[in-house]
């Protein structure tokens, strides 16, 4: 009985713990110029009626970046575009680069896929 309460004691302490790290963190990021988000939608320009792609929705990020089916490319250009044009501090960094991997292991393809990766970023 003394052990359960302390394993479960314990494992309150790591969960709150590792909030408190994800809340800090998205607290600390700076985005610089950008809103490193994307959007998924259906019958872009060029794409049929039935096909969802992915895009990033600030326009110095997308500049340049066409639609992509897979979302990983899109999270990837996001993060690139953070230290490249966007002038963002490294927790921003951190931070899209743990929301890229959570997309990634997510392996899906449509509009949660985004949602998932603009929630982790804090949007």
């Amino acid at each position: 009985m003394q052990l359960k309460t302390f394993l479960l004691i314990a494992l309150t302490t790591v969960t709150a713990s590792a909030s408190a790290i994800s809340l800090d963190t998205r607290a600390a990021a700076d985005f610089g110029q950008c809103t490193p988000t994307m959007d998924f939608k259906f019958g872009r320009p060029g794409r049929k009626a039935t096909e969802g792609t992915f895009l990033p929705t600030d326009p110095l990020v997308a500049k340049g970046q066409e639609d992509a089916l897979n979302p990983n490319i899109i999270t990837k250009r996001i993060c690139d575009q953070l230290t490249n044009v966007c002038d963002a501090n490294q927790a921003a960094k951190d931070l899209c680069a743990t929301a890229e991997a959570q997309v990634e292991a997510l392996g899906t393809k449509d509009a949660s896929t985004a949602d998932a990766f603009n929630s982790a970023l804090g949007f």
